[in-house]
């Protein structure tokens, strides 16, 4: 039974069947069910506020590192979103 502090929020997840039975294990392992385990693992990552540093690890070493301002990262990232975005209409055209 869920703590009377909770609210209840119906949803559906759309994961890979791949993903699916990995969830299902863990919760397994940790002795839930997956409604219980997925809402604990939300629970957690709401509470938590990441630092830039967490989120992208080794990857935001290297930028400060590299002597790249923002405004150049910014550019690259956009060049990078796009190109992945032309790969996937063509993928997708295909």
């Amino acid at each position: 039974m869920a703590p009377a502090s909770t609210v209840e929020l119906p949803l559906t997840l759309h994961l890979s069947q791949e993903a699916r039975e990995k969830l299902v294990r863990q919760a397994a392992a940790n002795g839930t069910d997956v409604a219980d385990y997925v809402s604990k693992i939300v629970e957690e990552t709401t509470r938590k506020s990441f630092s830039l540093e967490e989120i992208s690890g080794p990857v935001y070493q290297r930028f400060l590192e590299s002597g790249t301002t923002d405004d150049e990262l910014s550019e690259e990232l956009e060049r990078g979103k796009h190109e992945l975005r032309s790969e996937r209409r063509a993928r997708q055209a295909s």
